[in-house]
């Protein structure tokens, strides 16, 4: 059994900072309103229809953002996760050249309580959970095939590493903070792109889980290593 305990906390705690907020609401009557409006539960994201795009050979998952990258290795869009979850819903259906299935989890049977999830494939996804504690969040991209679409799109982290491939040689080179060594053998879960850490020291951006073996299995971001223990 693997040990998630010790660091699901400090990990799952560690994400990037999101900025924005809802503005006023506007209309209806002065008489007829209440001064204090009821809030109500976040709802579910929309679903977007696929826009036409550049052809993209590869999604990179990086610690901040996730770029569409053509057949010459050139960058074709970029859309950052403080864009937030919907803008990232669009830009992933754009690029895939489909919609999203779209599934809901109870907060009983889901993993980070109630969410809204948007699978592509089997194995790439976006999560939701419906409950936010700004200014830190905790939806993630989450890829656990190599490629996605018709079209056999690949997907990559932005440091180059792709499901289902031995990693052991990029896993022994980063620096140790960066990796949990659960078998003392240079795998585990590592994060391979760091965009900051916590007030622990703890690394957080892009993460990456290496089986034994040394096997890439699973990439999410923006993430940290708690987000293969849950």
């Amino acid at each position: 059994m693997r040990r998630p305990v010790l660091f699901l906390a400090a990990a799952c705690a560690a994400a990037l900072l999101l900025s924005g907020c809802a503005g006023p609401a506007t209309g209806g009557t002065a008489a007829d309103s209440s001064p204090l409006a009821t809030p109500s539960p976040s709802p579910a994201l929309v679903s977007p229809a696929p826009t036409a795009t550049a052809s993209a050979a590869r999604l990179s998952i990086g610690a901040l953002t996730v770029s569409t990258i053509d057949a010459t290795g050139a960058t074709i869009a970029t859309t950052p996760y403080s864009d937030g979850a919907p803008a990232m819903v669009a830009f992933l259906s754009a690029a895939i050249g489909v919609a999203p299935t779209v599934a809901r989890a109870d907060p009983e049977t889901g993993c980070s309580g109630a969410a809204t999830t948007y699978s592509w494939a089997a194995g790439f996804l976006v999560n939701v959970p419906d409950t936010e504690s700004p200014p830190l969040y905790t939806w993630t991209v989450q890829a656990r095939s190599a490629q996605v679409g018709a079209a056999g799109v690949t997907v990559q982290s932005s440091t180059g590493l792709v499901v289902g491939t031995d990693v052991s040689a990029s896993a022994a080179n980063l620096p140790a903070d960066q990796k949990i060594d659960e078998y003392n053998d240079g795998t585990g879960p590592l994060v391979f792109e760091v965009a900051g850490r916590n007030a622990e020291g703890k690394p957080y951006g892009g993460a990456a889980l290496v089986g034994q073996g040394g096997v890439l299995s699973a990439i999410a971001a923006p993430a940290g290593l708690g987000q293969f223990y849950c």
